[in-house]
């Protein structure tokens, strides 16, 4: 496998989207597709030599999902989403606990997602696509439905969404928010991780679980 990770920082909240996939076979999945991501995703994918199998989100946070019903309508594909965020597919103004209305007056975005393409994942599942391995953890906290996936191979990465940042961690003082939730979540889900493991967060830049453990406050005070 010669795998490729590739990174777009997409929108008015400068939220990765990331490209897994594996340039031999030509298969790939992509991460977060944000605000203004569909037609740079695609471009992306085109450029890549790469054929994208299904959109996989961490959280239902407009920032992460607003380009997903597009590029899911315009490739074909399932969306896969842990059904404790569903309310936020259903209406992303939730999180602001706004209206959904609140959507277009704000951002001009009219949100009618194709929920027949959206797809439940859980805890320990290995998702099939690409060939990547990658399996679902359930970390709660930042939303209820929040997720991470994980490639625990001979090189390890992360996809750690809103849970962890270089630094930092998510924000949990959203609708239904929880810190201690999500203090659990690093615990039982990040720390174990080997320290070269590789974490691409959501927003900002990458750094690895070793770094984290030593230099992250939020992590150290675990």
């Amino acid at each position: 496998m010669t795998r490729v990770v590739d990174r777009l920082v997409l929108g008015l909240w400068q939220a990765n989207c990331f490209v897994l996939g594996d340039r031999e076979t030509g298969r790939a999945v992509v991460v977060d597709p944000g605000q203004d991501g569909a037609t740079a995703v695609v471009d992306r994918l085109d450029a890549l030599g790469l054929s994208c199998e299904a959109v996989l989100l961490t959280h239902g946070h407009l920032d992460h999902l607003w380009s997903a019903p597009d590029i899911a309508e315009r490739l074909d594909l399932p969306v896969l989403l842990h059904p404790e965020d569903r309310w936020l597919w259903d209406d992303p103004a939730a999180a602001f606990g706004a209206p959904v209305q609140a959507l277009e007056a704000q951002f001009g975005l009219r949100w009618d997602p194709p929920t027949e393409r959206l797809e439940s994942i859980k805890d320990g599942q290995t998702l099939p696509f690409a060939d990547l391995g990658l399996q679902v953890r359930h970390t709660p906290g930042h939303t209820p439905g929040s997720c991470v996936f994980l490639i625990d191979d001979d090189a390890p990465l992360l996809v750690s969404g809103d849970l962890l940042f270089a630094g930092s961690v998510g924000r949990t003082d959203f609708p239904r928010g929880s810190m201690p939730q999500q203090n659990d979540s690093l615990r039982r889900v990040v720390l174990p991780l080997a320290d070269a493991t590789v974490v691409h967060p959501g927003h900002g830049p990458d750094t690895t679980v070793g770094t984290e453990r030593t230099t992250n406050p939020f992590l150290r005070g675990l």
